[in-house]
């Protein structure tokens, strides 16, 4: 375990050796949403955020937000979602399968691998719900902003954990390009560019951008073995993506306007995987006593021959598998651990990933008088994801993406898990400033509907010819609508009640969603049927805030939302009355407490900014996902279920500090401590009570450090910039049931460091140079991980990145 007290001392340390770098979103970068941002009165390090849905500066905003502009997203080279971490401290960024699997998590809200439900921490791409089928690029964006704490009263969706706000680059009214051009060790090649015309004067205008990556693979699979389908594992993690995307802003008059985007994603390469991390011995118990499963260890190695009283049977599955590990799982996990290197594996499955992404987003204001305006937001997103990769870490077929028992070329997918998603939503909200601002409240109405098709080929246990692997395929889709009213509004008590500086707030938002599952023809349900699951509720905010000084900011607030229950698609539709039925689960909901102080003045002759939360929060009801063991056929292995743990309480705060001593130089540092447990810990799926505990995914201390370093050249040479940032985590459980039934799920904490220097304006030209490094000290650390020692008896782990690095060429007119 790395301790949060090292974990300090090495980001001082950091700080020390590289006069590091820049300003996150809360230490002030001048960046925001042009679209919105407010008069910065020509501050350029104010930073206009949206987290009320209209124009702040952030330091005025009674919540816990980070928020990041195009230049801090270039400075900390962010260039998809897994980035965000490092410059967040408190979002946890979970990978569970690979690379291209990739769930948020904020304050121990999440949602798991192979999950039924819908997202604790909702994703939004100009102000739209965005339905992704992998690792969307960021690219050309004008804004990314983090919300912390339960959301429902203003933003599309209720959510229980927060809500990721990015924003695309709006057209303006001149011409303006640029191009970038970039390579980097594993062959890395990044090529962005962006063109921006106004067709019409300042009525039309159009902006195009596109973003092309590749990379080759960072782990080598040393498997010695035939690889299913006939496909190439030999290197994984590689990317080759291609996003292109065209804005068209229409604003005939001062008083409309329209905004449509239109974005397209193509994504290939192949999956990072994992590596085996722990497996069970038979007749192992869990900490509480919990007899363990151990189906690997039972079946895999020399003692199969005892254990199913079959002389020979372990030579005779070796000859048929010549990659499998004569040793057993003893003989994988020490060579995995004492042979291999950190990022080497040797795993028997096939990786491909193939994921296609459009997204079309429609935003229209009319303002109908000075003091009221009406806008819709439309959205379009159709994404459909198909992959292939290790579950096990193992060379043995313990439970794979693809039916050994159908040919490869079926017309029912046979290999690789195929989800296609379909959103479409819209939100009609009145915006309203009256009383001389002295009540601002949003009044409005919003619609969503969700299709999934999802097709889930497995096979369980390849020990032929002495036992047949056994095989199954989820094929089922589901369709889920909802719709919401809601209202939102802030008293300005100092205009309304002679109360200076002191502002009262409050919404509600009613939700009402229907979820409907069907089998489908092929699927191994089918053509069982499950009822619709329903459910309606409302969201609040209450919150008071007060302006003490221009610089001080004092708030409190409290907030309950919820997020829907569902089906589990993969779960039998109907057991034997002597079995609970676990093919439905409830909904989660979460109430929260939070207060707050921000500061942003001038400290001598530093410009500083300081921001403090603390909260607390209780979740009923938490959607976790459980692998138990098919309660139908135990042959099977492991099925995925969402259920719901009793309760659980999380409790921790959060500070940002910022100060730039001179114009030349700026540091800061940031950090979030989150307490998370189950309160009531005992859910129990088809049956059988189990025991949850630690909360999974939540490191107790994450932080960063920053600092940037800008050197004026001599003549018209340009300026250097030289940035660097540290971030840290504790240790973390990658299972909820770590205290049951998945043990050995820990993994230690780790601190990164990343560095950038760019050479802007050479000679006085449009003309930039940049080189990037990150995990520059080549930490060995683990992201997340697969926990299926609940019924297949293992747990396998996804490794993070080695040291990255590149130059690249910049032009902009």
């Amino acid at each position: 375990m790395l301790g949060f007290g090292k974990i300090a001392g090495q980001l001082a340390c950091s700080c020390g050796l590289m006069a590091l770098a820049a300003t996150s979103a809360q230490a002030q970068e001048a960046t925001a949403d042009s679209a919105t941002q407010a008069d910065s009165g020509g501050q350029d390090d104010t930073i206009i955020v949206t987290a009320r849905r209209r124009a702040e500066d952030i330091a005025n905003v009674p919540a816990t937000i980070t928020a990041m502009g195009a230049d801090a997203l270039r400075e900390r080279s962010i260039n998809n979602q897994a980035d965000l971490q490092l410059a967040v401290p408190g979002l946890i960024v979970r990978e569970t399968q690979s690379n291209n699997n990739l769930n948020y998590s904020i304050r121990g809200q999440t949602v798991d691998a192979f999950s039924g439900s819908s997202t604790a921490v909702v994703p939004y791409l100009n102000e739209v719900p965005f339905v992704a089928g992998g690792v969307a690029s960021f690219f050309d964006l004008q804004s990314v902003q983090v919300l912390k704490g339960p959301q429902g009263t203003l933003f599309g969706r209720n959510a229980t954990g927060g809500a990721v706000l990015s924003t695309t680059a709006r057209p303006v009214d001149v011409v303006e390009g640029a191009v970038k051009l970039g390579y980097g060790n594993y062959n890395a090649v990044d090529v962005e560019g962006m063109a921006n015309v106004p067709l019409v004067g300042d009525t039309v205008l159009a902006r195009a951008a596109f973003k092309i990556t590749r990379r080759d693979g960072y782990i080598d699979n040393v498997y010695s073995g035939p690889v299913y389908g006939g496909g190439d594992n030999s290197e994984l993690g590689k990317v080759d993506r291609q996003a292109f995307r065209l804005s068209l802003l229409l604003q005939p008059s001062d008083t409309f306007e329209n905004l449509t985007m239109v974005q397209y994603e193509r994504s290939r390469g192949n999956n990072s995987g994992v590596r085996l991390f722990s497996y069970n011995k038979c007749g192992d118990t869990g900490p509480d006593g919990t007899p363990l499963a151990c189906s690997a260890d039972l079946l895999f190695g020399p003692q199969l021959d005892a254990n199913i009283g079959f002389p020979g049977a372990w030579a005779a599955v070796l000859a048929a598998h010549p990659g499998y590990n004569p040793a057993g799982m003893q003989g994988v996990l020490d060579r995995q651990n004492n042979e291999l290197g950190f990022w080497q594996v040797d795993a028997y499955a096939p990786s491909f990933h193939s994921g296609k992404d459009l997204a079309l987003t429609n935003n229209t204001i009319f303002e109908l008088s000075p003091s009221l305006t009406l806008k819709n937001t439309f959205g379009y997103s159709k994404a459909k994801a198909i992959d292939s990769t290790e579950q096990s870490g193992t060379p043995f077929v313990v439970i794979s993406n693809y039916d050994v028992n159908r040919p490869v070329n079926d017309t029912l997918r046979s290999l690789g898990n195929e989800v296609t998603n379909k959103s479409i939503s819209d939100e009609v909200q009145l915006q309203a400033d009256l009383f001389n601002g002295g009540l601002e409240y949003i009044l409005g109405g919003y619609f969503q509907q969700i299709k999934n098709h999802t097709i889930f080929p497995q096979s369980y246990f390849d020990l032929s010819p002495v036992i047949p692997a056994a095989s199954t395929t989820s094929n089922f889709k589901t369709n889920d609508r909802t719709y919401a009213v809601f209202t939102h509004g802030t008293f300005d008590l100092g205009e309304l009640a002679g109360l200076d500086g002191l502002k009262f707030s409050a919404g509600i938002r009613y939700a009402w969603e229907k979820i409907s599952l069907e089998h489908q023809p092929g699927g191994t349900f089918y053509p069982m049927t499950t009822d619709d699951a329903k459910f309606d509720r409302a969201s609040w905010n209450l919150g008071l805030e007060y302006q003490a000084t221009p610089d001080v900011l004092l708030y409190a607030v409290t907030r309950e939302s919820w997020r829907a229950g569902g089906i589990n698609g993969v779960a039998p539709p109907a057991l034997s009355a002597t079995v609970t039925n676990t093919d439905k689960f409830k909904a989660e909901v979460a109430r929260d407490y939070e207060i707050g102080m921000k500061y942003d003045g001038i400290v001598g002759a530093s410009r500083t900014h300081l921001y403090l939360s603390a909260y607390t929060m209780t979740v009923k009801d938490v959607q976790r996902t459980l692998f138990p063991t098919n309660p139908v056929n135990p042959a099977l292995g492991s099925i995925a279920v969402t259920v719901n743990v009793p309760e659980a309480r999380i409790r921790g705060g959060e500070f940002d500090f910022g100060i730039n001593p001179s114009d030349w130089l700026s540091l800061g540092v940031s950090g979030a401590y989150t307490d998370a447990k189950f309160t009531e810990n005992i859910a129990s799926p088809f049956g059988v009570p189990i025991r949850f505990g630690p909360v999974a995914d939540t490191p107790k201390w994450t932080g960063s450090a920053y600092a940037a370093v800008t050197v004026p050249l001599s003549g018209d040479q340009g300026e250097l910039n030289l940035r660097g940032d540290v971030y840290g985590q504790t240790s973390f459980y990658f299972s909820n049931t770590a205290g049951s039934i998945t043990p050995d799920t820990k993994v230690s904490g780790y601190v990164l460091a990343n560095f950038r220097l760019d050479w802007n304006e050479i000679g006085g030209s449009p003309l930039g140079l940049g080189a990037w490094v990150r995990n520059a000290f080549n930490e060995k650390y683990i992201v997340g991980g697969l926990a299926q020692g609940g019924s297949l008896g293992l747990n396998a782990v996804n490794v993070g990145r080695p040291r990255m690095y590149g130059v690249e060429l910049r032009y902009s007119f």
